[in-house]
């Protein structure tokens, strides 16, 4: 099994604890998601799997392996990629090359020099990216700048970006924010889908909790840096701490 392990993490800025004393395992094949209130440590969380951040206590290990030995560069070349919540996209590029950005982030720096001079690995790299874009349903906006395009194409750019790198754990960073309800639903259908079409693992994190509570296997509540719930989205949605603490009445039956 290849899982994702995160054991004991502690995460401090400036003497505010951000992460304390944060466990869990995510599971292969499963969509594991993440949350809690702005602040809760959420993106924290990601940004140490990532490697963005280094925690100053605890580990993680993804298929046996310490993610914190490891340079920022080789999480995609494990088998991670990620998306974020505010877009990484350049405006003035086509859907297309936004989306092969994400193919580069593979290759070294002689890589991508043989690439450019490489018809055929140009070639393989567009067949790639529109697989991804006929996936997401988005193949027929190839040529398209991205500049004034949906906001919701924008979010399935990213998404696109991500998986274009043939991850086996994608973190999504809030993939349904600014979406309408029949957005959020399709989005809701694109996660189920990465995971059972594509058999890559989720780990989510979303304030759509009526989203979250419809496609996660668990769920781990997030407060002030620690947890406070971890279970089934049942167990969860029952829990008295999590109810006063964030759920509140926003989540239907």
């Amino acid at each position: 099994m290849v899982d994702l392990s995160i054991k004991n993490l502690r995460m401090h800025f400036s003497g505010v604890r951000a992460l304390d004393d944060v466990s869990f395992r995510v599971k292969e094949g499963e969509i594991f998601s993440l949350i809690g209130a702005n602040g809760s440590g959420k993106s924290t969380l990601f940004n140490c799997i990532n490697r963005y951040c280094v925690p100053q206590d605890g580990s993680i290990h993804y298929n046996e392996l310490s993610v914190l030995d490891l340079p920022p560069h080789s999480i995609v070349e494990l088998g991670i990629a990620r998306t974020f919540q505010n877009l990484q996209n350049v405006p003035y590029m086509t859907l297309l090359d936004n989306i092969l950005l994400g193919a580069h982030k593979q290759l070294s720096t002689a890589d991508t020099i043989k690439r450019w001079i490489s018809r055929k690995e140009r070639e393989r790299e567009e067949f790639m990216a529109l697989e991804v874009m006929s996936f997401l349903g988005i193949d027929n906006f190839e040529a398209k700048y991205l500049s004034g395009q949906p906001y919701a194409i924008q979010k399935l750019v990213e998404i696109a970006r991500a998986l274009i790198s043939k991850p086996k754990l994608i973190l999504l960073d809030e993939p349904a924010a600014g979406m309408n309800e029949q957005e959020t639903l399709e989005i809701s259908k694109i996660i189920l889908e990465i995971r059972d079409v594509l058999g890559i693992t989720v780990l989510l994190v979303e304030h759509d909790m009526n989203l979250v509570m419809k496609i996660s296997d668990r769920i781990c509540v997030l407060e002030s840096g620690k947890i406070i719930a971890l279970g089934d989205p049942k167990e969860v949605k029952e829990n008295p701490d999590v109810i006063r603490s964030y759920l509140g009445e926003h989540v239907n039956a």
